[in-house]
């Protein structure tokens, strides 16, 4: 009677509920999550775990508020090949960069990866682990939406950032690549919209380029890079990107870029490539940019001579050959 009487107090107090949280965070994504950091992360009162029970690759996971479904999650999403690379171009609004205007930063730390914040308080991390031997390209996918402290806090996003770092760890052991060997994580980039920056005074993705830009700090372990030229002091004109392996490959078909050889231009768009380490090759892009009303004029000169500034700087950080320009 005594034990019923406390079964029921176990139950009726929440005890249960808290005992099948813990239990369904137990192990998830291979043990990669740190629950106490995404609790933290997500400021929910009650978090729980789950596998995804058919996930587009090879593992899937999320952490999600249990008290209140839609009000915070983090997921997690781990792939290989060049869908998982696709999958992972579209999170980071690659089906349409002539539209989308958000900033992929380098997520630092002497990780092959970047972040993104996002629209509705979200935040973005794609993490590419080193693989060699014929393994395949692997690609993690973290994406966080906090319920109390925002993104826009820096904690908050150095937070995020351990967790991407670690879930990324975890699935390059299990799937036999190199996790990352930087130092911790204990700070990112101020922020990861563009910025704009004044005519002369770029330094980072948009150095060495006239009038106002908008850019994130350059980086050589980055595999996605970008640049905004703005027309006048108003919006956007132009957006530059370099994507490096395992993105540059699977980057026109995502975007609907019809690149043909090693350097070109048509649709108002122009590209050039680049050897890299390793045999890759990398590909850098300039396209105008549509800022809801209009598209801009094109201006070929002008597009192919920045270009030709941005892929040249690009390049050589990372340790690629000239490029090949249009």
């Amino acid at each position: 009677m005594v034990l019923l009487a406390a079964s029921a107090v176990f139950y009726l107090g929440g005890g249960y509920d808290r005992w099948q949280d813990g239990r369904s965070l137990a192990g998830l994504c291979h043990g990669s999550l740190d629950t106490a950091e995404v609790d933290a992360f997500l400021g929910v009162d009650r978090l729980r775990g789950r596998d995804a029970d058919a996930p587009e690759g090879l593992a899937a996971c999320s952490a999600v508020n249990a008290d209140r479904a839609g009000a915070g999650f983090l997921e997690v999403r781990v792939g290989r090949g060049p869908e998982a690379v696709g999958r992972a171009l579209h999170a980071l609004q690659r089906e349409r960069p002539d539209i989308a205007t958000s900033m992929a930063m380098p997520f630092g730390h002497g990780r092959r990866g970047v972040l993104d914040l996002q629209g509705r308080g979200g935040v973005l991390a794609v993490l590419a682990p080193d693989c060699v031997g014929g393994s395949g390209d692997l690609v993690v996918t973290v994406t966080g939406v906090p319920v109390k402290a925002g993104v826009e806090d820096p904690v908050q996003r150095a937070r995020f950032a351990r967790i991407a770092a670690r879930a990324a760890d975890g699935a390059a052991r299990v799937w036999g690549c190199s996790p990352g060997s930087g130092p911790e994580v204990t700070d990112v980039p101020a922020d990861s919209r563009y910025v704009k920056v004044p005519d002369g005074r770029a330094g980072g993705t948009c150095a060495g380029l006239s009038g106002t830009t908008g850019e994130s700090p350059a980086d050589p372990a980055a595999p996605v890079e970008d640049c905004f030229l703005f027309a006048g002091d108003d919006t956007p004109r132009f957006r530059l990107g370099a994507y490096y392996p395992p993105f540059a490959a699977v980057l026109p078909g995502v975007a609907g870029y019809r690149v043909t050889g090693p350097a070109g231009s048509r649709d108002g768009l122009a590209w050039a490539t680049a050897a890299c380490p390793g045999g890759a090759t990398a590909l850098y892009t300039v396209d105008t940019v549509d800022d809801g009303h209009r598209i801009a004029a094109p201006a070929p000169a002008l597009e192919q001579d920045a270009l030709r500034t941005f892929a040249t700087r690009s390049a050589r950080s990372h340790g690629c050959s000239a490029p090949q320009l249009p």
